[in-house]
């Protein structure tokens, strides 16, 4: 019994983390955040992390993301650790890399 919980610990450590993101529009944009549920996101990307979550590999702003709307445009962001980012946190976690997937979606 000591080794499966020893076993359930050491998996929700490999793929848990930390990942900070930037949600931010683009200079000179005004993009309005909604509280509403993400039905079908039309743009998302993935962050890379290393350190589990603690250094970006990358930009981790939603900056590039919300560069499409117009001025005005009320959008939904989420992030998420969808099925790959667990599937890569299983194998390169014990390397320390990590992911999430940043979701974006207008509100019409």
């Amino acid at each position: 019994m000591k080794r499966f919980v020893a076993l359930v610990l050491a998996v929700a450590f490999v793929v848990s983390g930390c990942g900070q993101v930037v949600v931010k529009a683009p200079a000179g944009k005004k993009i309005f955040i909604s509280s509403q549920p993400l039905t079908a996101a039309e743009q998302e990307k993935r962050v890379w992390y290393i350190l589990w979550g603690l250094v970006p590999l990358g930009d981790n702003s939603t900056a590039s993301l919300l560069a499409n709307y117009p001025d005005g445009a009320e959008v939904v962001v989420v992030t998420e650790m969808g099925f790959l980012d667990y599937v890569f946190s299983v194998v390169l976690g014990q390397l320390s890399i990590t992911t999430r997937t940043i979701k974006v979606q207008q509100v019409k």
